[in-house]
């Protein structure tokens, strides 16, 4: 930024790379017989890395040393704290994440200009980046690269210097893939070597995270089908926190930087980001800029797009847009616009052509392998996330582990082969007490966390039987494999004070605790995993009668339902404003009610999860995040007798979470709602499979499979939501965005926006299978993308929408429907469906 209060915005004139030969070696006289008219190609290696030893290399730097021209280094998952340099004489090298999934592979490094480089003195913006990829014909897949440097608390301490690159692009012909590249101040350095040379590189489906000039550079570079999040720095509206771009093109050259087809995201006050500033370090530079049909938020200064720089006039420069959408968008005598014919020359293509035609856009990933001695076949490479579809929690999750302090062991006395106790045990169950005596004397106040351990006697006492438990924070309950943790059938053990009676019918519910309730920050339910899979329990017994009746908690649901009432039952797991909670490798069965409910947090990681409660058992949802922002669920599977996961935003707002990898049986679908009065935002679903029967062959009873719900009686805004790769088997609703949910009424208007279906596959629907697409009005319509969609019943009921649709066999109709024709590469899923695990 340009003003007085923001000095290490500036950027040094003289800033030029400098290249030093270190030294030549040369090889004279050798008697070294050679072959007329021969060449030897050695044949590409894949070089494989893994933090833990299991791999060839330990670090991506000592595979990037020994790697030849033309070799592929494949990163085992895990986070690598290390500076990784490629030179330039490591030409067409490629440099791939594992797994796929960019959030899985990290490099990461916290220089920043002003760290102490080897001869004490700075090491400069350019010498701060985490990873610089100097080589020609490189292509880096699916990797995040990230610089950890803690800028705000720099300026705090007024601090200069607080440039800090993540990634140096610094060859020709490079292209970035489905990667994540995050920062604060200059989070992606592109540059040439030689401000007159051809540099081209292309960042494709990829993700960049900063501040202030996030993009910044003299090469030439495109940006296409991108996500860039501008970072909330608390500037306020109309402020300034910052600038997406700074490039010092040379005047020479007619293409800069392209940001084409892609989302700028940003959570920050209105009119706080400008588009860029021209970087003008030199008299010989000139920058050009074009963002062209890419959405922009109101965090943008959408009438005043360009910022001068260091006394450089933004007019002097080259800086325009073209056809761009979102609030952050206008035209204006302050916002230059390219003319349709000028459009047209400024194209991905036309920036990256050059003088020798190259044209990577379009190209599929790299995929292919070499070989190494030791080194087995790559995995198949999942399907990036598209740019311009939600990319969900912003944190980079990796497995949990379980704690390594035990604080208290809690050995179980009891044996409950039946699923049942003795008439005392179950009238006082005899584990409440001691159970939370060890929770109570295990409490944290700091970061730390430790394990409250229930454990087996012997082979035959491996149950506890409890009533309502509270998990404090800085602790993790941990079952062991084999234990089992039942809940009482007792419905005063859970009475909520001046509630509706536990256990009973009313006009209202709410009446009973959980009986596991997450209280304060970093806690976690945890088990241990067998080397069969056999895993540490917790069982509602929510199939059993209650104590002193004839009535079990689910005939109480359906009792419920049939009176137009509401059953009075317990919550298995409820989490509330616990920042950091975990659930891992833990079975959780026959909830009486929702199994587990996290509520207003910030950070919640669900892995191995298998929820198994049949499709018959009414209201017992699987996981229910609400208000919550920062969730992953993955690895789990989810078998319950309403939704698999339902996500809400009643009285707070919940945003940026991932559902990946997960399968549902019988289940009412992986939904959002029915509230959303506070909005839904960021959600990615991906890779998850959808059964409507539960393993014990019983049919939903409302089979659906992706699921928006909402109505006027609670609705509100829902954006930026995207489905990938799905698989649907056997559901009688494939895809069901619905604005009228339960014939709600009431002013609060539903409106589902830039929602994405990008890959999904229904096979065996039943005879009269229909998708609802359905927008509440013509001011509130359905914004929905269809893309490799591929039903076996296609009908559907459609109001009220504006629907993309691009390799699809549903094509709507109805009221006030407008359906657009794209084009789309690659086919819809194929589906596999694992059972449900045993036991």
């Amino acid at each position: 930024m340009p003003d007085e209060k923001h000095p290490s915005h500036r950027r040094r004139r003289n800033l030029r790379r400098t290249l030093v030969a270190a030294a030549v070696l040369a090889v004279v006289g050798a008697a070294v017989p050679l072959v007329a008219q021969a060449t030897l190609t050695p044949k590409p290696r894949t070089l494989t890395v893994a933090a833990d030893g299991s791999a060839r290399y330990r670090t991506v730097q000592a595979a990037v040393d020994a790697a030849h021209p033309g070799d592929r280094i494949r990163i085992a998952k895990g986070t690598y704290h290390e500076v990784v340099k490629v030179p330039a004489g490591k030409s067409d090298l490629t440099v791939t994440g594992a797994t796929g999934h960019p959030e899985d592979v990290v490099i990461s490094y916290g220089n920043s200009a002003r760290t102490a480089g080897p001869g004490g003195g700075p090491l400069g913006t350019e010498a701060s980046a985490t990873a610089t990829f100097a080589a020609t014909g490189l292509t880096v897949e699916n990797l995040t690269v990230e610089n950890t440097f803690d800028r705000a608390a720099a300026l705090a301490h007024g601090q200069s210097g607080t440039q800090a690159v993540a990634l140096a692009a610094e060859g020709d012909r490079q292209v970035f893939r489905n990667d994540r590249i995050l920062g604060h101040q200059d989070t992606l350095l592109t540059w040439s070597p030689s401000a007159t040379a051809q540099t081209r590189q292309y960042f494709v489906d990829d993700y960049v995270r900063g501040d202030v000039d996030i993009v910044f550079g003299n090469a030439t570079a495109v940006l296409d089908h991108a996500v860039i999040e501008a970072e909330d720095d608390g500037a306020p509206a109309g402020g300034v926190n910052g600038a997406l771009t700074a490039a010092n093109t040379e005047a020479s050259h007619k293409y800069g930087l392209l940001i084409t087809d892609s989302t700028v995201r940003s959570t920050a006050k209105a009119g706080t980001y400008f588009l860029g500033r021209p970087w003008h370090p030199t008299a010989s530079s000139r920058a050009q800029v074009v963002v062209r049909t890419t959405e922009l938020p109101a965090a943008v200064r959408a009438s005043t797009p360009w910022s001068d720089m260091d006394g450089y006039a933004w007019r002097s420069a080259r800086l325009d847009s073209y056809a761009n959408t979102g609030p952050g968008a206008a035209t204006g005598a302050d916002s230059p616009q390219l003319s349709q014919a000028q459009a047209a020359e400024f194209t991905a293509r036309a920036y990256l052509a050059g003088s020798d035609g190259w044209n990577p856009v379009g190209q599929a990933p790299s995929g292919g392998s070499g070989s190494e001695s030791g080194s087995g076949s790559p995995a198949p490479v999942p399907v990036p996330v598209p740019a311009g579809m939600a990319t969900g929690d912003t944190r980079h999750v990796t497995e949990p582990v379980l704690p390594a302090t035990t604080c208290a062991d809690v050995p179980a006395h009891l044996s409950m082969p039946g699923r049942t106790a003795d008439p005392a045990a179950e009238t006082t169950p005899p584990d409440t007490a001691r159970i939370q005596q060890a929770l109570d004397g295990c409490a944290r106040s700091g970061s730390g966390t430790v394990a409250v351990r229930l454990h087996a006697s012997d082979t035959t006492h491996n149950a506890f039987l409890s009533g309502p438990l509270t998990v404090h924070q800085g602790e993790v309950l941990v079952l062991d494999s084999g234990v089992t943790l039942f809940g009482s059938r007792k419905p005063a053990d859970y009475q909520l004070s001046g509630k509706p009676a536990c256990g009973t019918l009313a006009s209202s519910s709410g009446g009973c605790r959980p009986l596991i309730s997450v209280a304060g920050a970093n806690a976690g339910i945890e088990a241990v995993r067998a080397a069969d899979g056999s895993q540490g329990r917790i069982d509602g017994r929510g199939d059993q009668s209650m104590l002193g009746t004839g009535t079990s908690w689910w005939q109480l649901a359906t009792d419920a339902q049939k009176a137009g009432s509401n059953q009075n039952n317990p919550r298995l797991i409820q989490a509330d404003n616990s920042d950091n909670f975990t659930l891992y490798h833990v079975d959780l069965l026959n909830s009486a009610n929702f199994h587990v409910v996290y509520n207003g947090g910030n950070g919640f990681t669900a892995w191995g999860v298998r929820i198994k409660t049949p499709a018959t058992a009414r209201n017992t949802d699987g996981i229910d995040p609400a208000g919550a922002t920062n969730v992953t669920i993955t690895d789990s599977f989810i078998m319950d007798g309403d939704d698999g996961i339902a996500i809400k935003a009643g009285s707070r707002p919940s945003s940026n979470i991932t559902v990946a990898g997960n399968h549902f049986y019988g289940t009412h679908g992986i939904s959002i709602g029915s509230e959303t009065t506070s909005g839904v935002t960021n959600v990615l679903f991906r890779d998850n499979t959808l059964t409507g029967t539960d393993a014990l062959g019983n049919a939903s009873g409302s089979s659906t499979g992706l699921r928006i719900k909402s109505s006027p009686a609670n609705g509100g805004k829902v954006s930026d939501v995207g489905y990938l790769n799905t698989c649907l088997d056997a559901v009688r609703a494939p895809l069901v965005l619905d604005t009228h949910y339960s014939g709600g009424s009431g002013s609060n208007a539903p409106w589902f926006t830039g929602i994405t279906v990008d890959g999904v596959t229904a096979t065996h629907s039943p005879s009269g299978a229909k998708s609802t697409l359905a927008g509440l009005d013509d001011a509130h319509p359905l914004e929905l993308t269809l893309r490799r969609v591929n039903l076996d019943i296609t009908a559907a009921t459609s109001a009220h929408a504006r629907i993309t649709v691009a390799g699809s066999n549903l094509t709507p109709s109805g009221p006030g429907v407008t359906v657009i024709r794209g084009s789309s590469t690659g086919t819809a899923p194929t589906c596999a469906f694992p059972a449900f695990p045993a036991p």
